[in-house]
């Protein structure tokens, strides 16, 4: 199993223990040297107010704090998990994610989702109703662009006629762009994989958060093989070669370190999701929208003893 470290860039009011360049260096060079996969941030650009009261978080801007992470680093994967291409225009979308898979050499995995915070939508001037109809859109202009060679595309927003964007992504495993994985948890979210995708992330939805994020359930493992089952048979049918790459974690186990975490059964479900076919496992060692005083230093001790707990 494979392990995404989830970087604390969303604790903005300690923005100088981990949102500067040198925290973020520290923090994934860190995971680097203790065997870490990646790390991955998350992507809320202009959040509504009622958002951030209920619990919800700030971010740093994704594609600039994975550069830093990269730049820090030699072989550490970096993950947008999940950004929110719709809220972006493609052709910019697509000039960032080349300049970052570059800059990385090769390590960035784009991860997108359709969105579900609708004042973030409006705020980008973008329709929430139409929004995974745009991404759909956003992902196969993005890969024509990508290949280098003049395009000309036309939508009711923009007119691109012979353009040309370079330098192209690397050829990560042969492909013509960055590896994608879809996030969401649909039949559309799934269908999306199978169509533009080389894995998907689905989102534990335990007490009624399908309803907050707008995605349907998965809330026991049940529901969750029933989704990885309807995944492979897609894949399948449409003439996919290997296996998706599946991300999850257990969502029952607790977070390390708190008075929750319950070691028994966290390891007890890793078992479980690698029978299921789940290839990397995230990992959040703070409280994601939640006020925190930790330091950087202790946020390292509890990723390097995450570290010695799972023998990476």
């Amino acid at each position: 199993m494979k392990y995404i470290l989830g970087l604390p860039t969303d604790q903005v009011q300690l923005i100088q223990e981990f949102g500067t360049a040198k925290a973020i260096a520290d923090m994934a060079s860190t995971a680097e040297n203790l065997g870490y996969y990646g790390v991955f941030v998350t992507d809320h650009p202009i959040p509504p107010a009622s958002f951030i009261s209920a619990g919800g978080h700030h971010t740093l801007d994704p594609m600039v704090t994975l550069a830093s992470a990269a730049t820090a680093t030699t072989r550490l994967k970096i993950l947008t998990n999940l950004l929110i291409v719709a809220y972006r225009n493609p052709f910019l979308a697509a000039k960032s994610v080349a300049t970052l898979d570059n800059l990385s050499q090769g390590r960035l995995i784009l991860g997108v989702g359709a969105g579900y915070l609708r004042e973030e939508f409006e705020a980008a001037g973008v329709s929430f109703k139409t929004r995974g109809k745009t991404l759909n859109k956003h992902l196969q202009v993005m890969r024509k662009v990508w290949a280098g060679e003049p395009a000309t595309i036309t939508d009711e927003k923009y007119q691109a006629n012979e353009v040309v964007a370079l330098p192209t992504p690397t050829k990560q495993a042969g492909g013509l762009s960055p590896p994608i994985w879809v996030g969401g948890n649909s039949t559309n979210a799934i269908d999306r994989v199978v169509r533009f995708g080389d894995g998907w992330i689905p989102m534990p939805t335990p007490g009624g958060v399908d309803k907050f994020v707008r995605t349907s359930p998965i809330n026991d493992l049940a529901s969750l093989g029933e989704r990885i089952n309807t995944l492979r048979e897609k894949w399948n049918d449409a003439g996919r070669e290997g296996d998706p790459s599946i991300t999850i974690g257990p969502w029952d186990a607790g977070h390390f370190g708190t008075k929750n975490w319950d070691a028994d059964t966290y390891l007890a479900r890793i078992d479980q999701l690698s029978e299921f076919g789940v290839t990397h496992i995230p990992i959040m060692l703070s409280n994601l929208g939640g006020a925190s005083e930790a330091s950087r230093s202790e946020f390292l001790e509890r990723v390097e003893g995450f570290a010695q707990f799972v023998g990476l």
